[in-house]
């Protein structure tokens, strides 16, 4: 550790904890807790995980379930960062104060903004009903973090995850998911599991798929309804598609093998919201 001189390292000081001193060892134990939870093994041992940047830094506050928020002079660099400081002591969450190149070491991103926060993961109490998505065995951390993301902008109800997912804490996925890794109800389960609980609750399981199926606009999507989305290489899973209800495809009219799985993924879902509330005008 060590002192800080300068205007701005002195504002930096006012904010650290104990008001004198910040970490720049990276061989700190707190640093090294945390550099833990950038493998999916210590996510999973720990119960853990990490969100960085200003805005998912603001939603992990807002959840209740940040731990520790490890921050350098870059955060006080713009006033929003440093309101976001402010929400975090207030909240009287630990906040540790760090070297630019300490706190680079519990980061994955090119451009830092100065704050890393450790975040409990959320567990949630919720029964199936409306709109499901089921994730299935998604690899691309930047898929399943804008299918989060598209879920909760399109009202969906929850997110089940097929064993072979990516982890969906993955820093990648949080990142993409803008903070809907915060507000959508998901689990992970085998997909013989996701099958039973969906018959079982009375589910009508659309399942995107090229095989055997029909243009998506044509087909009839029951309130209570799982849409599931396939691997990016080999589409959905065997269990699922024999499962299925009712198998969709999006039309290719140019000269294009496939789509983005995400993609698919927003332009069924609001095809599903627009037939579930075809009355409102708000969405017309």
């Amino acid at each position: 550790m060590t002192n800080l001189t300068g205007s701005l390292a002195s504002r930096f000081l006012l904010d650290c904890e104990g008001g004198s001193y910040v970490i720049t060892s990276k061989g700190n134990p707190q640093i090294k807790k945390a550099k833990t939870l950038l493998r999916r093994s210590g996510r999973d041992k720990e119960g853990l995980f990490l969100v960085e940047g200003v805005r998912l830094t603001e939603e992990a506050v807002s959840s209740g379930l940040v731990e520790v928020a490890f921050y350098s002079p870059k955060l006080l660099e713009s006033p929003r960062g440093e309101e976001l400081l402010g929400k975090v002591q207030a909240a009287g969450i630990q906040a540790v104060a760090c070297s630019a190149s300490v706190l680079a070491e519990i980061s994955d991103t090119v451009t830092s903004q100065g704050v890393v926060a450790v975040v409990r993961k959320p567990t949630w109490k919720w029964e199936l009903s409306g709109l499901i998505i089921v994730a299935d065995q998604i690899r691309d951390p930047g898929n399943l973090g804008t299918l989060f993301r598209t879920a909760v902008a399109a009202g969906a109800k929850g997110m089940l995850l097929t064993t072979g997912c990516v982890d969906p804490y993955n820093n990648k996925v949080v990142r993409a998911s803008m903070g809907g890794i915060f507000h959508l109800p998901h689990a992970i389960f085998g997909g013989g599991q996701v099958v039973k609980m969906l018959q079982e609750a009375g589910f009508q399981i659309v399942v995107a798929d090229l095989t055997d199926s029909e243009t998506y606009f044509a087909a009839h999507y029951a309130q209570d309804v799982a849409l599931v989305i396939g691997n990016e290489a080999h589409g959905p899973s065997s269990e699922l598609r024999q499962a299925a209800d009712v198998r969709v495809k999006i039309p290719l009219l140019g000269e294009m093998e496939s789509l983005n799985a995400s993609v698919a993924a927003g332009i069924l879902m609001y095809e599903i919201v627009r037939q579930h509330h075809l009355s409102r005008e708000d969405l017309l």
